[in-house]
């Protein structure tokens, strides 16, 4: 679905929630997703309509390896990680291949308590309807600070209102590693629009929206 406020399509794959119990640590992933474990990375693939595959071609030599292949998607959010994420965690990607229509590739997570969606774009462009409050220097990068509160929309607890915390650069390329210091993002963030709570889902991800198809193959580490 095309955004109508601010990134509304990918709050629609958390629509309707699970729970998944690892010892002590609960753990909500989206039940209208596909989701699941490959060489211990957590991935996701969700797609609301068209279609949506993920893979994990290269995952034996690289075990965040993952490719995902959409076509004329409403909208498509997929990507391999870890659930839950991390605040000091280095993230190393490497976009192998991209083609088609996209409109972000980058971290995308959830804190809880308080509940926060954000995002850490490298390429596209995540800044449709919310507020700049600055930037934070990164990884070689300036990242524009941008800051949109979602109000009784879905979230991976259900229905709420909920800040949106973005660091936006875009620049990023193919067939390079490349870094996210994610602890320079979070604090950032907190100094900048408030507190983070407890990490939940945080992957590296392709999202497209729109009736576009599109291919990428992507390592995270």
């Amino acid at each position: 679905m095309k955004h109508t406020t601010f990134v509304t399509s990918a709050l629609l794959r958390v629509c309707m929630q699970g729970l998944v119990i690892t010892g002590l640590i609960i753990i909500s992933v989206p039940t209208n997703a596909a989701t699941g474990n490959d060489h211990g990375y957590f991935w996701q693939n969700y797609v609301s309509s068209g279609s949506s595959n993920i893979s994990f071609p290269g995952a034996g030599t690289y075990p965040g390896n993952f490719a995902v292949s959409y076509s004329n998607v409403g909208d498509v959010v997929a990507g391999k990680g870890w659930n839950p994420g991390s605040s000091t965690r280095t993230i190393g990607y490497n976009i192998g291949a991209l083609s088609g229509s996209y409109n972000f590739v980058g971290v995308y997570g959830w804190t809880t308590n308080p509940l926060i969606e954000y995002y850490v774009c490298e390429l596209g462009s995540i800044t449709w309807s919310a507020t700049n409050v600055g930037s934070v220097t990164s990884d070689g990068h300036t990242y524009g600070l941008w800051k949109h509160q979602q109000v009784n929309q879905p979230s991976i607890i259900g229905t709420a209102t909920f800040w949106q915390y973005m660091s936006q650069w875009g620049g990023s390329g193919t067939a390079s590693n490349h870094s996210i210091t994610i602890a320079n993002h979070m604090n950032a963030w907190r100094s900048k629009m408030g507190s983070l709570g407890s990490n939940n889902l945080q992957i590296f991800a392709i999202e497209a929206y729109g009736n576009k198809s599109g291919y990428i193959n992507a390592t995270v580490w």
